[in-house]
């Protein structure tokens, strides 16, 4: 069956692949600045006037991952902008001039080529010199999508929606993915007749192997240093939480209930694990030491249902709330839970007050800001600090399960 869906970008990417890179123009001097005032809670606005030279294509591409990006509100005119941004085309690159409303230069960066990469490269090097951040733009989000009945095959986008690939092919049902920390690899279970097998893609090599293949159930997270795995698996009649080392061996079992568990997400450092659990008889969050212990309950939730958190390097959870509908809810365990010698600590997050987006799944940007989530068969991009949202992925496919990949490219 052919898989109908479509991305957000303006226009058809160009469909050369070059080996790209970015860096500063020798001989400018560049300066930090930082998000102040209205920007704490919204976007600075930004004005991209054009790329002399370039291609109609090009223009648009770049123009397209300024607003992918999350990180400006873009304007026509530049009475209203705090930034500008315009371009030239020097034997074939995109040189990028950055300035405040003022038209004061801030900096510049050259691509090599003019390919989407080299344009992702270069959006995210100007988001780390105006607001200090790992970009996003480099990032890629897989997905599940319907290929037929009672089949879903695993695909990735870029940030804009533009570029899907198909990773599996294999005719069954591919859910839940997640991405190893190296960026390289994802995971995902594929749902058998006797089992659901918990699957290693390596997206570079393009092969696969199981992970964890146990009869029944088999799901589960990798810690971010890569070490570790935390598993929820079917053993006798029960389904319990495990960690162990991600070649296996030096299993730890973290509970034994007749509860279900499910979705375990690990803590910044890797020390905790927070999962989902019905021990009360409803879907609640819990936090248990990665070496074990008592699981405590997670208190200051909403709803009558919590599920999939996902715990970020500035130590928010975010999770899905049954209100009614299932919403996104993101909480701040600064104060549960404070990180110490964390550069992440050294700038409290901003969340939206009352944030409270319809969907699915949460799963974190590199930036520690943006959200991918699934509603109604289609993919969104949500902002915590602002409450928008945006649709990524959508058509006739029913689409769920986004994980958004930890690294760049």
């Amino acid at each position: 069956m052919r898989l109908l869906f479509s991305g957000t970008s303006l226009s058809l990417i160009l469909l050369v692949s070059v080996f790209l890179t970015v860096f500063f123009l020798p001989g400018e001097s560049f300066c930090q600045i930082t998000l102040t005032g209205s920007g704490l809670s919204g976007n600075p606005k930004l004005c991209f006037r054009n790329i002399e030279g370039s291609e109609k294509e090009v223009n648009t591409k770049v123009f397209n991952t300024l607003w992918a990006c999350g990180w400006f509100d873009l304007v026509s005119g530049t009475k209203s902008a705090e930034y500008i941004i315009d371009g030239k085309m020097e034997n074939g690159n995109i040189v990028l001039s950055v300035k405040n409303g003022g038209e004061v230069e801030i900096c510049k960066v050259r691509t090599k080529g003019t390919a989407p990469n080299a344009i992702y490269s270069a959006v995210d090097l100007i988001l780390n010199k105006l607001f200090n951040i790992q970009g996003i733009c480099q990032s890629r989000i897989a997905f599940s999508a319907e290929t037929g009945r009672g089949k879903k095959e695993i695909y990735m986008c870029d940030i804009d929606g533009s570029n899907i690939k198909k990773i599996t092919s294999n005719g069954s049902l591919n859910i839940e993915a997640s991405w190893h920390p190296s960026g390289k690899a994802l995971l995902f279970n594929q749902y058998l007749t006797a089992s659901t097998p918990l699957v290693e893609y390596d997206i570079v090599r393009n092969r696969s192997r199981i992970l964890s293949g146990m009869r029944g159930l088999n799901s589960g997270k990798v810690s971010h240093n890569g070490k570790k795995i935390a598993l929820v698996v079917t053993l006798g009649n029960q389904v319990d939480l495990f960690v162990r080392d991600y070649e296996g061996g030096n299993i730890v079992r973290l509970t034994n209930d007749r509860a279900n568990e499910a979705s375990p997400c690990w803590s910044p450092d890797d020390s905790k694990i927070c999962f989902v659990s019905d021990k009360t008889g409803r879907p609640k969050l819990y936090i248990i030491s990665a070496e074990g212990g008592k699981a405590e309950r997670l208190k200051g939730t909403s709803g009558s249902e919590c599920v999939a958190p996902a715990w970020n390097k500035n130590n928010l959870i975010a999770y899905t709330a049954k209100l009614g509908s299932y919403v996104l809810k993101v909480m701040d365990l600064n104060k549960i839970f404070p990180m110490t010698g964390t550069e992440e600590n050294s700038v409290r997050p901003y969340i939206s007050e009352n944030l409270s987006i319809q969907g699915e799944g949460a799963s974190w940007a590199p930036d520690n800001r943006h959200i991918v989530l699934a509603v109604n068969g289609k993919i969104l991009v949500a902002d915590t600090r602002t409450g928008k949202s945006r649709i990524l992925v959508h058509g006739k496919s029913s689409c769920t399960g986004a994980a958004w990949s930890p690294v760049l490219r």
